[in-house]
């Protein structure tokens, strides 16, 4: 058996600073994904095709639409310069009205008018085609029978890298610590590494010797991407070390410094996209595979190492849909059994106010003989009821359940009906959170339908500007609705954050936004940075009742003169703590 002996010296790159700032929930590179401003023309609203010859007979049955870039702007006109009114993510399917483009000016192939309303241009944005079959095999698209739209995973461990392809076997080797068969890595001195390759005659474990990588087709190749980042590894381990430190009052090491998004940026047009650090958040989009190796590829067309990942579900938590008023007494259930657990029926008949359980270790209590309270079995962490009585025991507060059981005042969440502010229009969809109580209701007019738990922005300090995230108050309207959007930023105190595709996004003032959190359970308790934090299946129900409306296939959408953002009405103070 013959051998050969190559080596390999990979220089080192270092991440430039970038001065650390506060940011209310995060930020997107999106195309057509910001805020948003109101616009003439509603999605659904007849506008004027441009059609230069509308008598002219079709040349087949309508074409289909298939969006091939990542965010494609849906216009109000085919034109250019017309305003957007929504957006569409790749891989989303759609109807044209017609078989031949409406326009070309301003786009080569044409521009199709969709059934939903609006304008795309074919060819530079999407695919027009006909029949059955996709002309490309399309990412994971958003499921609206789930909770969330696309499955996430958590980031294990800091230095995570995220690829802009799936690397070779030495690439793997130098960025993630892959062992190759027969090669063995030396890191030098100088920071560099060095591979010693033993090929040997017979196939390889990864491929045959035909298509196996040798050493002279790997290295040089390799030699051109970015040089792998040692330092920025160090850079997030005293990040990570500070800010820990900073959490427990200790005093940060003079040296050490806060890492930014910046510093974890790979080098444009390099195989290197980024690095995640510990709790970064991907979406989804499948598994792959590369010989023995296994990665996800991400929504954003990123690559990770599968096992460097873990799947979040999110919190099951749901508020209560609440029922229209009737005239006229309400009937009561009957009360459960002396120790068993209380229970909501599908005849509970909900109504403000409501209670909701904010601790597992909480009991219920039954009455005794005496008519005093009795303990009784715990009902579960964020277990609702509707609320109708309270009482008092032995200067204790209790407020009577549904379900005639007793529940402590001091550990139920109670949220109660309000007056619109006098803006809001008799017939208007508004919105209500109350900060001081961490809750949420929608109202129809006057009438309230839904019910639930929220958490806001946290206030940690208020004398420090840093540590008081507070949510801002007032009397606002959604200004973009986003199926997902991604959110990320630095922050001074906590350092930086990445979350992709943030379900169930309602903008409504520059990054503050109600939106999806299924990376935690405390509904509640104050816990965000700013935002209105929903739980996977609240959000999913005002996202689908808010206005504007959303056409089906569309990923974004924003206001319109005929569909206007829903009102959001924002009161009370913020929790310390």
């Amino acid at each position: 058996m013959s051998r050969r002996n190559h080596s390999l010296l990979v220089a080192l790159a270092t991440g430039a600073f970038v001065a650390s700032v506060l940011i209310a929930c995060g930020s997107s590179s999106e195309e057509g994904a910001d805020a948003g401003t109101t616009v003439g023309a509603a999605p659904r609203d007849t506008v004027d095709s441009g059609r230069p010859d509308a008598a002219r007979p079709p040349s087949g049955p309508p074409k289909r639409i298939f969006t091939k870039r990542f965010v494609v702007n849906v216009r109000a006109r085919p034109d250019r310069e017309s305003p957007r009114i929504g957006y569409l993510r790749a891989g989303a399917v759609l109807q044209a009205t017609t078989a031949d483009p409406v326009s070309t000016e301003g786009c080569r192939e044409g521009w199709f008018e969709l059934t939903t309303g609006g304008f795309v241009c074919n060819g530079r944005d999407v695919i027009a085609f006909e029949g059955r079959r996709l002309p490309e095999r399309r990412p994971a698209q958003p499921d609206w029978e789930e909770p969330l739209p696309y499955r996430f995973a958590r980031t294990r461990r800091d230095n995570t890298p995220m690829y802009r392809r799936l690397p070779s076997d030495l690439e793997a080797a130098v960025y993630e610590g892959y062992r190759v068969p027969g090669m063995q890595l030396e890191h030098l001195p100088d920071g560099g590494v060095r591979f010693t390759e033993e090929v040997a005659a017979a196939p390889v474990e990864m491929g045959s010797e035909e298509s196996a990588p040798s050493a002279s087709e790997v290295i040089p190749d390799r030699a051109a991407q970015p040089a792998v980042a040692r330092e920025p590894v160090a850079q997030v381990a005293e990040a990570s070390a500070a800010a820990a430190a900073t959490a427990s009052g200790e005093p940060p090491d003079e040296e050490a410094r806060m890492v930014t998004l910046g510093d974890l940026q790979g080098e444009r047009g390099g195989l290197l996209h980024r690095r995640l650090v510990k709790g970064f958040i991907v979406s989804l989009d499948r598994d792959m595979r590369m010989g023995a190796r296994r990665y996800w590829r991400t929504l954003s067309n990123g690559f990770v190492p599968y096992h460097s990942q873990v799947e979040v579900r999110g919190s099951t938590f749901q508020g209560v849909r609440l029922d229209p008023p009737v005239q006229g007494a309400v009937a009561t259930p009957e009360p459960a059994p002396e120790g068993a657990a209380p229970e909501v029926t599908t005849t509970t008949r909900w109504e403000l106010p409501v209670g909701f359980v904010m601790s597992s270790k909480a009991v219920s209590y039954t009455r005794g003989r005496d008519g005093r309270p009795r303990r009784s079995r715990a009902p579960g962490y964020h277990y609702a009821f509707r609320i109708t009585g309270r009482e008092t025991h032995r200067d204790r507060e209790y407020l009577v359940g549904h379900d005639e059981r007793l529940y402590e005042t001091s550990e139920i969440r109670i949220v109660e009906a309000h007056d619109p502010p006098p803006e809001v229009g008799p017939e208007d969809h508004w919105i209500e959170v109350d900060l001081g109580n961490q809750s949420l209701v929608a109202y129809e007019g006057r009438t309230p339908v839904y019910a639930t738990l929220v958490s806001t922005g946290r206030v940690r300090d208020p004398e420090d500007p840093l540590r008081d995230m507070r949510t801002p108050t007032g009397l606002f309207r959604i200004t973009s609705k986003h199926v997902t959007h991604t959110m990320d930023g630095d922050h001074a105190v906590d350092g930086p954050y990445s979350i992709e595709d943030v379900p169930y996004v309602m903008y409504f003032q520059l990054a503050y936004a109600l939106h999806s959190a299924f990376w935690h359970d405390g509904f509640g308790r104050p816990r965000s940075h700013g935002c209105v934090n929903l739980a996977p299946l609240d959000a999913r129900w005002i996202f689908q009742w808010a206005g504007p409306g959303l056409p089906e296939s569309w990923h974004g959408s924003y206001p319109t003169e005929t569909q206007p953002g829903t009102w959001i009405w924002i009161h009370g103070e913020t929790p310390e703590g």
